[in-house]
């Protein structure tokens, strides 16, 4: 957007935010998300020069009663926690809230409040939001950010990261959206050597722009013990990892999206599009469903290489609300991107299998470090653009040597039953979860069952000049999760029909996407890539482009059938 012009760099927001003191006595209120870097708001504070100076924290209970308060929702588990119903305000001493606006109050000159929660006690004149992406926090929890209200620098990443998913996250966006519509000023601070400042209404044009054209968030790629080289050598991707275990290229709530301007990039959490104008990214049917989330989300399993994955199962929607305060459970499918003579799938129990049995031979396991999948658990081979169906409840793993499309409606907890015995990089085994798992297991998802019911028959439904459209999923139980596939070689009409869409090149180097009413600029589509669609970009068409023009492609289209 070139024709946005940013503050970048601390001298220049510096300068700008002097620029907006219009008389004597003035009021500056820095709020902010959790796991900025102070050390640079503190600078910028310093460089303005403020006659008083107040701190949010003095305001913030002890971490002890931090504690007493939100245990429940942090609990002991090493990856579940509860969610949270909490407000930031409850982390607050309301006296001593009162307190600060007393000496705000009567402080002369220039007065400047800072810290996560500041405006709670007062907006001032003058209010200035710090964003920061959930991956950069992850990031810097590991290595030694303490959670919000913890001393914990050396607790192990995974309890760290459980407290952000269940508690920290849930608090902040939650006043986080109120930020976004009513500060003056937002800043970037991902980057601590280059903080970037943009205008409240600079950035209510940015969500314009992606409420109404094609958006690819930045993607994410993550070792894992059973990682493979996929990416790698695909995608030129994770390069400076050990594997590729995880790429996340479809998933608004852990990645961010950056938008190019005059002089400058401004990056922030994908999910501050949602937190903005809901209705206008996910659409108005699935905001009354679903509220403040997207529930699609697509990464990729890159086994290329590597190992299994563990064993496991994904919760119900009623263990979900019962154990976790879950407004869903985790349904997903798998699709097969790229496979080779040894890819295949783990779905579901043999016919005649009992749960107890099978639960008391995942328990046995863990005290002999053997268990005979054989046994117990379907194994099929998998091939190219094969799509199986994972409704919750279904014992699954993806095998070795596969490139998985992981695509889910909704997900935030897995179960491991079996991890094959391996230790995870901090040397502990990764975490075993049967106490929670044998409560979801459905029974009857057993061979025949799999067979019939989830494992995609790829049936052709429709077809144009140049194009069939196939069916790929789910199956009629499933949550309305809608996938099919396109084979193209000429332009296919879409219809975004009020709910925000996914598409997944699966076939071919490159397509083009092309609005029908030139609403939004055409955007290429590389091979593998997600990119997400909001009904406010209207119809548009999908066709060859570049290296694949007059060559069959195919392309995914995943959506909610509401």
């Amino acid at each position: 957007m070139n024709d946005i012009k940013a503050n970048v760099g601390v001298d220049e927001i510096v300068k700008t935010i002097k620029n907006q003191i219009n008389k004597d006595n003035y009021i500056i209120c820095f709020d902010y998300y959790y796991g900025i870097n102070e050390k640079v708001i503190k600078d910028i504070i310093e460089m303005l020069n403020p006659t008083s100076l107040f701190d949010s924290n003095f305001a913030k209970y002890s971490e002890d009663i931090v504690q007493e308060k939100f245990g429940t929702f942090i609990t002991e588990d090493r990856v579940n926690g509860v969610f949270s119903i909490a407000k930031i305000i409850d982390y607050f001493d309301q006296k001593k809230i009162q307190e600060l606006r007393n000496k705000i109050k009567e402080s002369k000159g220039l007065t400047i409040l800072y810290g996560v929660g500041a405006s709670l006690i007062t907006r001032g004149d003058l209010l200035v939001y710090g964003s920061i992406s959930y991956q950069t926090i992850k990031d810097r929890f590991q290595n030694g950010l303490t959670n919000w209200g913890a001393n914990n620098p050396e607790e192990e990443y995974l309890r760290k990261e459980k407290r952000f998913n269940f508690l920290e996250s849930r608090v902040l966006d939650k006043h986080k959206r109120k930020m976004l519509k009513e500060c003056d000023f937002i800043i970037d601070c991902n980057k601590d050597n280059q903080f970037v400042m943009i205008t409240q209404k600079q950035f209510d044009k940015i969500v314009n722009k992606f409420s109404t054209s094609p958006f690819k968030p930045i993607p994410i790629f993550m070792k894992g013990v059973w990682g493979g080289h996929w990416c790698q050598k695909v995608l030129n991707a994770g390069l400076d990892l050990e594997n590729t275990a995880w790429g996340i290229t479809g998933f608004l709530d852990w990645q961010a999206v950056a938008v190019e301007l005059e002089n400058g990039i401004f990056e922030f959490p994908s999910t501050d599009l949602i937190q903005y104008n809901p209705k206008g990214i996910l659409g108005r049917k699935i905001w009354y469903l679903y509220g403040y989330r997207c529930p699609l989300h697509v990464n990729f399993l890159d086994t290329w290489g590597g190992g299994n994955l563990s064993l496991q199962v994904h919760p119900t929607i009623a263990y979900a609300q019962e154990e976790f305060n879950s407004s869903w459970g985790h349904y997903e499918s798998y699709y097969m991107l790229d496979t080779c003579e040894d890819s295949s799938v783990y779905l579901g129990t043999k016919d005649g299998v009992k749960l107890d049995d099978l639960v008391d031979a995942f328990e046995e396991a863990q005290r002999s470090g053997n268990f005979d999948d054989e046994k117990y658990i379907n194994h099929f081979k998998m091939k190219k653009h094969d799509h199986v169906f994972i409704p919750a409840g279904t014992i699954h793993s993806s095998g070795k040597n596969t490139l998985t499309l992981e695509i889910d409606m909704f997900c935030f907890t897995t179960f491991k039953l079996w991890d094959w015995g391996r230790l995870d990089y901090d040397g502990k085994p990764r975490p075993i979860n049967i106490d929670h798992g044998k409560h979801v297991i459905q029974e009857e998802f057993q061979t025949s069952m799999i067979k019939d019911q989830f494992i995609s028959k790829k049936q052709e439904i429709d077809s144009g000049f140049g194009w069939k459209k196939e069916r790929s999923g789910c199956m009629p139980f499933e949550a309305p999760m809608e996938v099919n596939r396109y084979w193209f070689t000429k332009a296919v009409h879409f219809d975004p029909n009020d709910c925000i869409m996914i598409h997944v090149l699966v076939e071919g180097e490159e397509a083009i996407i092309e609005s029908l009413d030139n609403k939004f600029d055409p955007m290429i589509i590389h091979y593998a890539e997600a990119v997400f669609i909001p009904p406010e970009a209207g119809q548009y068409i999908i066709k060859p482009f570049g290296l694949s023009k007059d060559k069959e492609c195919a392309v995914l289209e995943i959506y909610m059938d509401i």
